[in-house]
């Protein structure tokens, strides 16, 4: 059997084919080892203090007065928290405006997050892991909002719950967007056109009527047979 080469050191990047040489998993059994779903460990102390933050709830006002140190960079502003329209807010119950307030703060605490990453990085080197973890915080604060739209959903009127889709970007400053009355008109107009279609029964083929109708002897009705 020849001799295995070493397998190069881990550095946090693993390009797609590569394998990693964890010490628990012997060296020719690499390549079909199932992942664990855990990667390299980190420092002692670092591990310790992030499953600490993780697993207790910090201060809150020492959480809103720490996100007020970093707002968003003035040429970001879709980092902002885009509000609820008031149209919709007018409508929404207590339990929900209560629920809505609540994310809109873990918005606030996670765009002040983005910011301080973004700045570690501005002007300075960007490596892969850099991008994919400003690519996660990002995609995160995104899909945030499309929750909110679709837990705001049940007080919207069915007919308009299309105004509660994921957009393909979403707006700065109120949730369903400034232009909100020229969605709803669209949504109309749509119904109004939809509206002329005959509609058919599912699974039911269209019957067609003929004046005369086939007998079992082969005669139309009404006709006189020999």
């Amino acid at each position: 059997m020849g001799q295995i080469s070493p397998e190069p050191e881990y550095d946090g990047e693993v390009q797609p084919g590569e394998t990693v040489d964890f010490p628990d998993v012997p060296p020719l059994a690499l390549p079909f080892a199932v992942p664990s779903g855990a990667g390299e460990p980190l420092g002692e102390e670092q591990a310790t203090t992030i499953n600490y933050m993780v697993s207790h709830q910090l201060q809150e006002l020492t959480m809103d007065e720490t996100a007020k140190k970093h707002e968003p960079p003035s040429n970001c502003e879709l980092l902002k928290v885009p509000t609820v329209n008031p149209v919709i807010w007018g409508q929404m119950g207590p339990g929900m405006r209560s629920q809505e307030i609540k994310i809109q703060r873990i918005l606030k605490l996670l765009a002040a997050c983005i910011t301080v990453f973004a700045r570690t990085m501005d002007g300075g080197y960007v490596t892969r892991t850099h991008q994919e973890a400003l690519g996660l915080l990002c995609n995160t604060h995104f899909e945030i909002n499309c929750l909110r739209k679709r837990a705001i959903r049940p007080t919207i009127n069915p007919r308009y719950a299309a105004l509660c889709k994921a957009a393909n970007i979403q707006p700065p400053d109120l949730l369903f967007g400034a232009d909100l009355t020229k969605q709803v008109k669209e949504i109309n107009e749509d119904a109004k056109t939809m509206s002329l279609m005959r509609p058919m029964m599912p699974g039911r083929p269209l019957k067609r009527k003929y004046p005369y109708r086939t007998t079992s002897a082969g005669l139309h009705q009404g006709q006189v047979g020999p």
